[in-house]
Order: structure tokens, then C-alpha cells, then sequence
């Protein structure tokens, strides 16, 4: 028996497959690694803490399996995107990278807002300009950090870090490289014109051949294998970004259903058989790791990181019980909701937590909690960040509707799709059904079935996602509260629409420097006691 391999490197989590040829689930592994917030607005990885994750599900997932490393045939990875790490001549990192929900690079995104053709940035890339996507950060290292940026050999997205320490090999994907502002989506290559429209010209030889994410690209070496327990020569397959893999592991492969994944924030796709341009350039178009295909996404920054915000600031003595239990604390918090009416008595969350992204574009965009009184509990509170997400959904829904979709279904993967709760309030706002797949790490299903077609286990796309794909739960909207969030959704675009002057005029409020007060121990407890006199 041949066993295939996939790994997700995810915003917080790495995570590991191992499936067989004949589409079982054989093991799996999941560890966290950490992010830091150097300054407000700021987040940033080590990439050696990438490899440290990798290594270790790799090895866990290995001996969950009780098999060798020379009875997996192939394996495929995919990462979250916008992320690069700057590399010298002789492979060492540089410097933390500056991953995609650091917003540092506000600047320079508005300085291309004014002097060059968003519109036609948009034709060639697919992306709106945004603080998110790779360009604009390299902007800013090279106004602040110009010395790291020229020592820079190479740049290197997350799952292609991971490559490079598995083969040796300078490496990335189509579909990767299509997040970094900097690909033409119509040519499939990295374009010139754009290094040179953003000022970078000088580092486009950084960025390494961007190869379709079913090619192989290299195979595990002699020191990876020692790290990873993986047989030496073990192939390795391009794979992919986080979220295309997603599509394809959900089983997308065409543009009547989409998927919405929940993880640290939302994105909901389809999958496209040749680019789309919405001319109000509300949605953003990639390449997708089916050969051939885009994917069209459209997300939110923050959608479970909203959740977690809230678990661990306000729901400590859960958090307790849920350790000491063996549960989830989101288990206890989706009961208490479901005994919350739908519309939690009047309470309306807009869940921009770190800015707005597609469709509303707003980095400065805030979270608000709308309508609190004394009689709403926590779990009112907790129902309706739920249900605020979930009308964020909605108006994504709407946008490919006007862009001549029909949506029937929605298929909801990883955090979201754990709570029936959430996926209830999911269907009953969109009007959607709504499906659950058996298994929620469809960016891991997705690299198996690009291990598998690039090994040649798999002879098509549709054999992978027929053996790896599998329905758990079906959810059809109830009508009666899909009328009643009518009425809420409308409230909450209202809200939206009359806080825009207020987000801005906040932001600039933030953005002046304050002194920050440092923390001295001896004078607070001085004070202490002479409270206590």
C-alpha cells in the first residue's frame, strides 16, 4: 500500500495527512506556533518556526500511521499566502516575515492609490491594492529595512520555505505567486511592468520560477529526511496557497457552489474556468492549483480570530472547565447560544476587527457591537459575533449573485464547520444549504489530491475528490428566521454605510503617536501600601 502526505501551514496551526491510494484517512497532526505583534498593526512569523512545526506534525502523523517514511509516495504542501521570507546567498533567514494581516504598509498602499491605475493593477493581477498582498510590503522594506531587502537572494513564501528545507530547492506555485501583486494572472509569469510600476525592479530576481502546483518540484533530501523521519528521494509536489486548496479539497470544482472557510478569517470561493473582473473591483481573482483553473475569492480578515478574541478575553472560568473536561470552550459557549433567539434580542456585531477586506475594501474599517443593553448576557453577545459573521457572508453572497453566479450551496470547512450552531445561523442568514464536509481540513484533502495527481496515484482531479471528499451533515435554511435576519441584515448595512466617516475619522485619532507609560513595580507597590494606611 502507497500513502500520500499533505501538510497545511496555516496562520496559527500546522497540520499533517497522511491518506492511503485508495482515498482512506490514515493519521493525522496538528501543532500551534506563534506569531508576534512587534507594534499595533504589525504581525510577524520566524520562519524557522515554520520548519520546527512542520518537522514535528510530519514525524507525529508518521507514528500515528505506524508506517515508514518509505511508504509515503509523494507528498504536497500548501501555507497561508502574502508571506514572504527573505533569504541570503546562502539560504539563512534575513529577518521575521511580515505575513498577510500586517498592516504596516498602509502608506505605501495609499501612495499607489493616487499615482498609479488601480484598474489596470487589478486587470493584470486579479488583486485589489491592499495592504495585504506582498508588493506593498516590499515597498515598505524598502523605505524602512533597505539593507535587509538588498542583502535578499531570495523571497520565499511560506509552504516553499518549507520546500527549501525539504529539497534544498528555491521554489514556488502559480497559485502562490498569483497573491503577491506582482504575477500576471492573464500570462501566468511574473511581470516586469509591475516590478517596475512598484519601485522593485532591482529584486524581481528574488522571486524563484513559478511552477503549476501538481508539478514536482524536487525531492526530500539527506538532512530533511533525518529531521522528518521521510525517506530520502521521497518526491515532492509544487502544491499550493492555502485557500485554492481549500477549493479543490472541498470538492469545488465548478462555479455553482462555494466554499467558506473559517479560520482565522473568512473566505469564501468558487472555482473559475478563466479569470473574472469585477468592475467595481469588489472581489479579487487567483490562479487556482487546478491547472487550467482561478479561483475567485472573497474574505474577511477576521471571522474565528473574532471568536477567539472573545473566548479568551471574556469566557476565563470556560476556558477552565473546557481544560479540565477535555472539550472544546466553543462547545460550551454554542450551547449557551442556542438558547439565544436568532437576531440575539436586537444585538448586531460588524465583525471588522482588523479592517474590512473584499467586498468592502476599508483597512480602516472597526468592529462595533450595536444595540447592548442590560439585559444581554455573554451569550448574546457570543450568538451575535456568530450571526455578524455570517451576514458578512451574505453580502459576499450577494456580490457574486450581481456578478452572475447562482450560489445554491455553501460548503463550510475548518473552525466554522465544527460548531452546527454557526452552520445553522450560516444557512438561515444566506438562505443557502449549507454542507458539512466528514472532514474539515480541506486544505490538507487538497494537497493529498495534488500529491496524488502528481505522483500519478490519482489519474484526474475529479478521482482525487471522489475518493477523499465525503458529506457529513446537511443543513437547509429555516425560512422563518431567514425572514426575520432579512430584517437584521438590512440594519446591519445600514450601520456599515453610516459609520464610514467615523472609521476614518478614528483612525487618524490612533495614528498620533502616544508615549507609552512604562510599568514601574517599586512605585506601585508604594502606593499599594499607602492605600492600605
Amino acid at each position: 500500500m502507497k500513502y500520500l502526505l499533505g501538510i497545511d501551514l496555516g496562520t496559527t496551526t500546522a497540520k499533517a495527512l497522511i491518506v492511503s491510494s485508495d482515498g482512506d484517512i490514515i493519521s493525522s497532526a496538528t501543532t500551534e506556533y506563534p506569531t508576534y505583534f512587534p507594534k499595533a498593526g504589525w504581525a510577524e512569523q520566524n520562519p524557522e518556526e515554520w520548519w520546527d512545526a512542520a518537522r514535528k506534525v510530519i514525524r507525529e502523523a508518521l507514528s500515528k500511521a505506524k508506517i515508514l517514511g518509505s511508504q509515503i509516495k509523494g507528498l504536497s504542501i500548501s501555507s497561508h499566502r502574502e508571506t514572504i521570507a527573505l533569504l541570503d546567498e546562502n539560504g539563512e533567514v534575513l529577518d521575521n516575515a511580515i505575513i498577510w494581516m500586517d498592516r504596516r504598509s498602509l502608506p505605501q498602499t495609499e501612495w499607489i492609490k493616487q499615482n498609479l491605475d488601480v484598474s489596470e493593477i487589478y486587470r493584470k493581477t486579479g488583486l485589489i491594492v491592499d495592504p495585504t498582498f506582498t508588493a506593498t510590503k516590499l515597498m515598505w522594506l524598502k523605505e524602512n529595512k533597505r539593507t535587509i531587502l538588498d542583502r535578499a537572494k531570495y523571497a520565499l513564501q511560506p509552504k516553499d520555505y518549507l520546500i527549501y528545507r525539504l529539497t534544498g530547492k528555491m521554489t514556488t506555485d502559480k497559485s502562490i505567486a498569483s497573491r503577491t501583486m506582482l504575477f500576471d494572472i492573464n500570462k501566468l509569469e511574473w511581470s516586469e511592468e509591475l516590478f517596475e510600476m512598484f519601485g522593485l525592479k532591482k529584486y524581481m530576481h528574488i522571486f524563484p520560477t513559478a511552477f503549476n502546483s501538481d508539478e514536482e518540484v524536487g525531492y526530500v533530501n539527506k538532512k530533511a529526511a533525518q529531521e522528518t523521519e521521510l525517506n530520502e528521494g521521497t518526491l515532492v509536489i509544487a502544491g499550493g496557497g492555502d485557500r485554492p486548496c481549500e477549493v479543490l479539497g472541498a470538492g469545488i470544482l465548478d462555479s455553482t457552489r462555494v466554499e467558506e472557510s473559517t479560520g482565522t478569517g473568512s473566505t469564501t470561493s468558487l472555482t473559475l474556468d478563466k479569470p473574472i473582473i469585477d468592475p467595481k473591483m469588489r472581489v479579487v481573482t487567483s490562479v487556482h492549483v487546478i491547472r487550467g483553473k482561478w479561483a475567485l475569492e472573497a474574505g474577511m480578515a477576521t471571522a474565528g480570530a473574532v471568536l477567539r478574541w472573545f473566548r479568551d478575553q471574556f469566557t476565563r472560568e470556560v476556558n477552565f472547565l473546557a481544560k479540565n473536561t477535555r472539550r472544546r470552550a466553543y462547545e460550551y459557549l454554542d450551547m449557551e447560544a442556542e438558547y439565544i433567539p436568532p437576531g440575539s434580542n436586537g444585538l448586531i456585531v460588524v465583525p471588522f476587527f482588523s479592517g474590512a477586506r473584499a467586498p468592502r475594501w476599508n483597512p480602516y474599517a472597526r468592529g462595533i457591537i450595536f444595540g447592548l443593553t442590560v439585559y444581554h448576557t455573554r451569550a448574546h453577545i457570543f450568538r451575535a459575533l456568530m450571526e455578524g459573521i455570517a451576514y458578512e457572508i451574505r453580502k459576499l453572497l450577494d456580490v457574486l449573485s450581481e456578478l452572475g453566479f447562482t450560489i445554491t450551496e455553501l460548503r463550510v470547512l475548518g473552525g466554522g464547520g465544527k460548531t452546527p450552531t454557526w452552520s445553522r445561523i450560516k444557512a438561515d442568514v444566506t438562505g443557502r444549504r449549507v454542507i458539512i464536509p466528514s472532514y474539515l481540513d480541506a486544505a490538507l484533502i487538497g494537497d493529498v489530491i495534488l500529491a496524488g495527481v502528481g505522483t500519478s496515484l490519482f489519474n484526474s482531479y475529479e478521482e482525487g475528490v471522489r475518493k477523499l471528499v465525503k458529506i457529513k451533515q446537511i443543513i437547509e435554511p429555516n425560512l422563518e428566521n431567514k425572514r426575520l435576519y432579512d430584517h437584521y441584515y438590512r440594519l446591519y448595512e445600514e450601520i456599515i454605510k453610516r459609520s464610514q466617516d467615523i472609521y476614518t475619522e478614528i483612525g487618524k485619532i490612533t495614528e498620533v503617536p502616544r508615549k507609552e507609560i512604562v510599568w514601574d513595580i517599586d512605585r506601585l507597590i508604594h502606593l499599594l501600601f499607602k492605600l492600605e494606611e
